[in-house]
């Protein structure tokens, strides 16, 4: 009977390290400026660092000419892009 080797992955598995509790933050929406905030167990804000939104968008164009009734003609297309950043510090 021929037996098997253990996977090789195997012998380099150790223990999970020890881990440490972190408190628990909730959010919350603040009631005056409608946005949410982050808050710890006794009740206080905390910040999480800058971070910004952004939007972008591709917007085809084309143009035909005449009623399409009859072929021909010259047609015309181009691609609008936008992008937008918030100001967010950093």
């Amino acid at each position: 009977m021929t037996q098997t080797p253990a996977p090789w992955g195997t012998s380099r598995m150790r223990p999970y390290p020890a881990t440490a509790a972190l408190p628990a933050f909730t959010p919350v929406i603040d009631p005056d400026t409608q946005i949410a905030v982050i808050v710890d167990e006794n009740g206080r804000t905390v910040e999480l660092g800058s971070h910004g939104t952004s939007t972008n968008g591709v917007t085809p164009t084309q143009t035909s000419p005449g009623d399409g009734a009859t072929p021909g003609g010259a047609t015309d297309s181009d691609v609008t892009e936008s992008y937008d950043q918030d100001q967010s510090s950093g």
